[in-house]
């Protein structure tokens, strides 16, 4: 464990030295960790979204008894917003509908420890793609019955 974080220390560094921004451990763990970057099977609610920057995003939600059961995402896009979308996802997972309203752009942004302001409009594709999810859940609910 001790090593990981030495790793993500550095990597950090390198980050900052090359780009000039500064980035928090919390986003790069997610932003390199690939347990969330998936395709759930038939799930209860779907977005696809294109970002202002050209990356375009998936989301998809698990619910089971009016809970977030899972959640996951595709995305071809920067770290940032890699790690914005896994924020979102482990945000939602375990809540109740009514509880992912509050995942918003400042809620993931705080989640993550901050970001430079230049990947602030990855925290709202992120949040934009959990709430068109969770209206696609709805309506399809709806039309079920």
């Amino acid at each position: 464990m001790e090593r990981d974080a030495e790793t993500i220390r550095a990597l950090l560094e390198m980050l900052f030295q090359r780009t000039g921004r500064r980035y928090s451990e919390r986003l790069i763990r997610l932003g390199t960790d690939a347990s969330n970057n998936r395709r759930i099977d038939r799930p209860d609610g779907h977005a696809a979204l294109k970002g202002e920057c050209g990356d375009t995003v998936e989301f998809f939600l698990r619910v089971a008894g009016g809970k977030i059961e899972d959640a996951a995402f595709t995305i071809d896009g920067c770290l940032s917003a890699y790690a914005s979308l896994a924020a979102a996802a482990e945000m939602a997972r375990g809540r109740t509908l009514r509880g992912c309203l509050g995942v918003n752009q400042s809620a993931i942004e705080e989640y993550l420890g901050g970001m430079p302001e230049e990947d602030r409009h990855c925290a709202l594709l992120a949040a934009r793609a959990l709430q068109k999810a969770l209206r696609d859940y709805a309506v399809g609910k709806t039309r079920k019955g």
